[in-house]
């Protein structure tokens, strides 16, 4: 099991790491730490539940496993990034993070969330997929480095939805 955690500044160099690996083209430091302590949005962390372990990171730090970016205006929200470390996947961290995002959106009223995703990225598809979204459309060319379509996907929350899921 890992545990959630709103990111701090202490993060940032873990962050970039993980940034670099999972995301293309990646956010710079100063666009990451223009998201910590934002009050329209979530920046939250999965970290190993064992405040020891890590990859170098220090007992406060414990492992950043992956990371959330969600901003919110006024009662929709879109989600801009979920990165998990690659050693890790598979193992329920990305849900973990979609939990905290659900919750998050519930205790904001808000009432939809938005994204977009590569084409080709078929994990973060059903991912989405199996917390509620559906397609709602393609960026044709949206994404650089490479060049690809991006998939644009929604879900509408309501007092029905299950946000512990």
């Amino acid at each position: 099991m890992n545990r959630i955690i709103e990111a701090r500044e202490t993060h940032l160099p873990e962050l970039l790491k993980l940034e670099n690996a999972c995301i293309a083209p990646p956010w710079s430091e100063g666009a990451l730490l223009n998201e910590i302590g934002r009050e329209d949005g979530l920046f939250a962390l999965a970290l190993e539940n064992d405040e020891t372990a890590g990859d170098g990171c220090s007992a406060d730090n414990g492992g950043v496993l992956g990371f959330c970016i969600l901003r919110r205006t006024a009662d929709e929200a879109e989600l801009y990034q979920i990165a998990v470390r690659e050693d890790v996947r598979r193992r329920g961290v990305a849900d973990s993070l979609m939990r905290r995002i659900m919750r998050y959106c519930h205790e904001n009223t808000i009432g939809s969330i938005y994204l977009e995703v590569r084409k080709s990225n078929e994990a973060a598809i059903r991912l989405y997929k199996k917390h509620g979204f559906k397609n709602a459309g393609r960026r044709k060319n949206y994404y650089s480095s490479p060049v690809e379509d991006a998939v644009m996907m929604s879900l509408a929350l309501d007092s029905d939805h299950d946000f512990m899921a």
